[in-house]
């Protein structure tokens, strides 16, 4: 990794959060039933910008309990304020997030040192993945995706799914294996968070770095990680918060866990990069603010791919509106349309 792509992402998200919060929303019908609007570039930064924002807010309220309508804050009603006051409390504080911080994967330490390797990463990487099942199934169903698979024979070995998917795919494919262990399983309250985040993380995951090597040409797997710690750091974030802040089944609680996500997911995440010791480049990528660097921009892509993608898959979005949502948000229009459609075909289509 170059100096080039030192740069961060976590204030950077954050920032955006809070610039979409304070901006006109612009009417989703406009974009939803009108591709061709995104596709002229006619529509407005700013109006673009908080479509986006509206997007990711609709996705988040989807995933807290299946209902995608973003309710109405009110910043003055007392347990509104109560929430986001020891909700925030208890996420600045070192000994709680000492008890929720996830334990870094046993082998990651591996895959890093293999990636550093270049004579032997693919004999490192195969070892890693040839002494773990899991590994070995989750690498032959990636050889096996419209992404890699160009012919009707099955891959059905290591042997054959190493040449086909290469050193990088098989360090993608290590790295979202051995983050999905530490997501940990909800209960309570907005149970279905994890669940519905770990999903929306691993096709954020996949955008990221699809958007990194073929939009920005930066380094994929950077994207691809930063986009899984950006995920692991949401669960983090909701379990304090549930557990810390929520008193039993507060049901009007739904407006102060997505105004808490929004604030702390990326300094949180940040933490996590620093709690597993990840080489210095890493974190000085999420931690330097710079909302026009290249991974910074395939981080965003991938995490709005990944909310549309859910959306489309549960019937709460029709494919044509999400597509015009990201073909909204990037002035390389033919490129996104173009990188949508392998997503769409992986992931819609089949």
């Amino acid at each position: 990794m170059t100096p080039a792509i030192r740069t961060g992402f976590a204030a950077m998200l954050a920032n955006w959060w809070r610039a979409w919060s304070a901006k006109p929303a612009v009417s989703p019908r406009i974009l939803a039933t009108d591709p061709t609007v995104a596709l002229a570039g006619k529509v407005d930064d700013a109006p673009v910008a908080a479509h986006a924002g509206e997007a990711l807010r609709r996705f988040t309220a989807y995933a807290l309990d299946g209902n995608d309508r973003v309710p109405d804050c009110d910043a003055s009603d007392d347990e509104h304020r109560r929430i986001m006051a020891m909700g925030s409390a208890a996420l600045s504080r070192l000994e709680v997030q000492a008890r929720y911080l996830p334990r870094r994967p046993s082998l990651l330490p591996k895959l890093l040192s293999a990636m550093n390797s270049d004579a032997n990463s693919m004999r490192d990487l195969a070892q890693i993945i040839g002494g773990d099942p899991t590994l070995l199934g989750n690498l032959l169903r990636v050889a096996n995706s419209v992404f890699y698979r160009v012919t009707d024979k099955p891959v059905d070995s290591l042997e054959r799914a190493v040449t086909m998917v290469g050193t990088d795919g098989i360090r993608s494919v290590i790295a979202t294996s051995l983050i999905h262990p530490v997501m940990a399983s909800g209960s309570g309250l907005f149970a279905r968070f994890p669940e519905n985040t770990w999903e929306q993380t691993q096709y954020a995951a996949d955008a990221a770095e699809a958007h990194a090597v073929t939009v920005e040409r930066a380094d994929g797997f950077s994207a691809r990680l930063l986009a899984l710690l950006y995920g692991l750091a949401n669960n983090t974030v909701f379990r304090i918060v549930r557990d810390e802040a929520l008193a039993g089944q507060d049901e009007i609680a739904k407006p102060a866990v997505i105004g808490l996500l929004e604030e702390w997911v990326a300094p949180t995440a940040q933490r996590i990069a620093a709690s597993w010791d990840l080489p210095p480049e890493i974190q000085a990528m999420m931690a330097w603010p710079a909302d026009q660097s290249p991974l910074g921009r395939s981080v965003f892509f991938g995490q709005l791919a990944g909310a549309q993608i859910v959306m489309v898959r549960r019937g709460r979005l029709k494919e044509a509106s999400a597509r015009a949502t990201l073909l909204a948000s990037d002035s390389r229009r033919v490129q996104i349309d173009r990188l949508w459609s392998r997503l769409a075909a992986a992931t819609l289509r089949h």
